[in-house]
């Protein structure tokens, strides 16, 4: 009975040889290899929150940024709303080329800088209307943008009560 024995013994300590020597049993992978995970997805978190967060909430949560002024040849303050990121296709060019512009609003009063505020879509709406009616080559043509700045300022004035826009500013005027 000691022969039987003997040759059973010496299979199961074969086998646990093999699993020992294959380096990479389960038993290990989870022992190393989940620590490790876990330490991974810290310093990424560590990361995340102290580079990416940071850079995305400096920027503005709205569409629009209000920024006062100070007009050199009138004592009262002037102020600035402006419309981010209107993006439109010019006519003509069958939605393969668009316009991506930012445009600023100098008005005189509060009253109206809340009216505008108030009013953003139709404002947006009015923006993309004389837009999306110019065509290409009206818009790349610098010697061109008083008349948009024109244009644009009698359509959004149609929309406001409370007075009249002072000028029209392009912050961004990229065409591609």
């Amino acid at each position: 009975m000691e022969k039987e024995k003997k040759p059973q013994e010496q299979e199961g300590s074969e086998t646990k040889t093999a699993e020992s020597s294959d380096g990479f049993s389960l038993k290990k992978i989870l022992i190393i290899g989940v620590p490790i995970f876990i330490l991974q997805v810290v310093v990424i978190y560590f990361l995340m929150a102290t580079f990416i967060v940071p850079v995305a909430t400096n920027q503005p949560e709205s569409e629009q940024q209000y920024i006062a002024e100070e007009d050199n040849d009138h004592e009262e303050e002037k102020k600035i709303y402006v419309a981010r990121d209107i993006i439109v296709n010019p006519a003509g060019t069958n939605g393969t080329r668009f316009l991506l512009t930012t445009i600023g609003f100098e008005v005189r009063s509060p009253e109206l800088l809340n009216e505008l505020e108030r009013k953003e879509i139709q404002v947006r709406d009015a923006l993309n209307t004389v837009l999306t009616g110019k065509a290409l080559d009206e818009l790349v043509n610098a010697s061109k943008r008083d008349v948009l700045r024109e244009e644009i300022a009698v359509e959004v004035n149609r929309i406001l009560r409370n007075g009249e826009l002072d000028k029209v500013y392009f912050s961004k005027f990229i065409i591609q």
